[in-house]
């Protein structure tokens, strides 16, 4: 790793040894997301460099706890009785999340520091399913012939620095070392390595590594091939091997293709060009061109010439148990998401498709695991009309294969309603009409009067409150101690009507179809069937700026929701709530809070992958705001 980190880890790593492993870890999470560390003072051009290359203080806290690190393994033939070698460097996310699925896993690297940090770590988590072992020479593995079943290389290149640190490399040296992969690979075993893309423009960024360890795609296949492997597929996480949230199949024209919507809410900047990309890209006509200069790709390996991923063992599972049409267990695209979840996108809705989410660690488990009791729910409420009921996916299964939980459900059609950002401002009023008039039926049809007592007010928002005191700087918990006070003032004895809250009712979750109508509804895991009233309506109708000034959530809440400056369409939807409601000002207020502290617990478990600036932007700024204005 590169210098700038190896004093503040040393530091961690006697943090770890004198006051434990979580206690060190919340005082280096707290100097990252506050921005208290910075790299030495360098170019803008570094800055960039450092980013792409994923060697920012963010980049080093996402790799000792973010299980997206392993975001990949679904593509894997993974086994509960499956050894695993893995080669560095790592600060622990990735062996961990291994570590859980496998029967043990060896980890080798050049760095002390990473091994003692990583095997704290193991310690802690209470796994003693690893080995840690320092190398000297990065094409010589200390395993012997046959011993794992899965070798993984998250970036070669990474490798030889971690490990040869300035030693002379030859332009071989990555074939050599896929040649030692094949070695120690038992018979039906695979590996997975990432590749820097020789023609990319990441690679201009990386300065001097060795040669040998970037590849073209096709070069790449035929490294493996002289290695000994029978079977190469190639993949490209999205947008970086590092940091991505899709993985491409850089093979296959029918399955794994890219899906610009998680561009379509960015600045004004790039929505342009995603609609551009939206005429362009018809039928995968731009994408396949672009795929060979992608900054990295990786490839899944294997000593067979045919090897199944568990993410289609999985779909095939399903299949057999929900007894599927066909074409429904086919994998159609692979998203990883930043909470630590791997979402499978099977078959097409068309065809009866399936969404199968796999939790990479337990905190993702328990979100999945609460999104599918809400379908659950939502599937078993009388209340609602079938034919809106149908906006919901329908709860298919849930169980583990292998060793790794699953849960699926009904794919439903439509396109996502990311796409309104960046069409006309008719059709956004539109969609937001449709959305509007399908959430208010929702509200009054499960609505049940209730006084907010004390228990009540901690379950809706009181004890998140106390969660949200460790998170905030020092000097801004008096002030979150004010907004508690204020919301109990305001809210204990209040008498409302609680009912159909899904809590993150924003147009990303919704599916529209033919005339701009609402098709269906996602992400239930804030779901919550006796909601505070007002807050996903508020939500919804406050999205507008975004359009145009791409704000970030803290900066559209205090400009917009905390103050009720919605536009014209917006403001007449909202008054026409508010006054059934019967809700003044400070009722207003308190719920439009409720809303904001709400919107940070759906990211908590994301916040790892955050920058210092988001904090700022979404936490830090507001609390002090809310407390002016309250």
């Amino acid at each position: 790793m590169p210098a700038f980190c190896g004093d503040r880890m040393r530091q961690l790593l006697a943090e770890v040894t004198a006051l434990g492993w979580d206690e060190a870890l919340r005082r280096f999470t707290s100097e990252v997301l506050s921005g208290a560390l910075r790299a030495r003072s360098r170019s803008a051009w570094a800055r960039v460099r450092a980013k792409v290359l994923g060697r920012t203080w963010e980049d080093t806290l996402q790799d000792l706890g973010d299980p997206t690190r392993a975001g990949w393994q679904f593509l894997l033939d993974l086994r509960p009785a499956g050894r695993v070698l893995f080669l560095g460097p790592s600060w622990g996310a990735a062996p961990l999340i291994l570590a859980r699925s496998s029967a043990h896993v060896v980890v080798l690297d050049g760095a002390l520091e990473r091994l003692r940090l990583g095997r704290h770590q193991a310690r802690s988590a209470g796994l003693d399913d690893l080995s840690f072992a320092r190398v000297i020479d990065p094409l010589r593995l200390p395993l012997a012939d046959g011993s794992v079943d899965l070798a993984v290389v998250p970036g070669l290149r990474e490798w030889f620095e971690a490990v040869a640190a300035e030693q002379p490399l030859s332009a071989a040296c990555g074939t050599e070392l896929l040649r030692e992969l094949r070695r120690v690979l038992a018979a039906g075993g695979q590996a997975y390595v990432g590749v820097e893309n020789r023609y990319a423009v990441s690679h201009l960024l990386g300065g001097r590594g060795p040669r040998g360890a970037s590849y073209t795609p096709r070069t790449f296949r035929r490294a493996a091939a002289a290695a000994g492997f029978h079977g190469c597929w190639l993949f490209a996480p999205i947008p970086f091997r590092h940091k991505f949230h899709q993985v491409l199949d850089l093979e296959r024209t029918d399955r794994m293709n890219f899906s610009a919507d998680a561009y379509r809410t960015r600045g004004r900047t790039l929505r342009p060009l995603v609609r551009a990309w939206d005429v362009c890209n018809r039928r995968g006509a731009v994408e396949r061109r672009l795929y060979p200069y992608l900054p990295g790709f990786a490839a899944v390996l294997s000593t067979e010439p045919v090897a199944t991923s568990l993410a289609e063992r999985v779909l095939d599972h399903l299949g057999a148990r929900a007894n599927l049409p066909p074409g429904a267990a086919r994998l159609a695209r692979y998203y990883v998401r930043a909470k630590g979840v791997v979402v499978l996108v099977a078959g097409s809705p068309a065809e009866g498709g399936v969404i199968a989410r796999l939790p990479l660690a337990e905190p993702a488990r328990v979100a999945c695991a609460r999104h599918h009791r809400a379908l659950e729910a939502l599937a078993a409420d009388a209340r609602i009309p079938p034919r809106v009921r149908r906006l919901f996916p329908v709860p298919l299964a849930q169980g583990t294969l292998d060793g790794h939980a699953f849960f699926a459900e009904t794919a439903l059609e439509g396109r996502s309603g990311r796409f309104y950002y960046s069409r006309s401002g008719r059709r956004y009023d539109r969609a937001i009409l449709d959305a509007a008039a399908v959430l208010t039926e929702l509200r009054r049809v499960t609505e049940e009067p209730v006084t907010i007592e004390e228990a009540e007010f901690d379950r809706l928002c009181g004890r998140w409150l106390v969660e949200l005191r460790q998170v905030v700087r020092e000097e801004s918990r008096e002030a979150l101690a004010a907004i508690e006070e204020w919301l109990t003032q305001t809210l204990v004895g209040t008498r409302l009507p609680l009912g159909w809250h899904h809590g993150d009712y924003d147009l990303a979750n919704l599916l529209y179809g033919p005339g701009d109508r609402v098709t269906g509804i996602l992400d239930f895991e804030a779901f919550d069937p006796r909601g505070l009233p007002l807050i996903d309506l508020l939500l919804l109708l406050a999205r507008r700026p975004i359009r145009r000034q791409g704000f970030a959530f803290g900066t559209l809440f205090t400009r917009t929701m905390l103050s009720r400056a919605l536009p014209p369409l917006e403001a007449e939807l909202f008054e026409r709530e508010l006054r059934l409601l019967g809700a003044d000002e400070r009722l207003y207020r308190a719920l439009a809070v409720c809303g904001w502290l709400g919107h940070l617990r759906l990211r908590r478990d994301s916040w790892l992958v955050r920058s210092p600036s988001w904090l700022e932007d979404n936490l830090h700024a507001v609390v002090e705001s809310v407390r002016r204005v309250l």
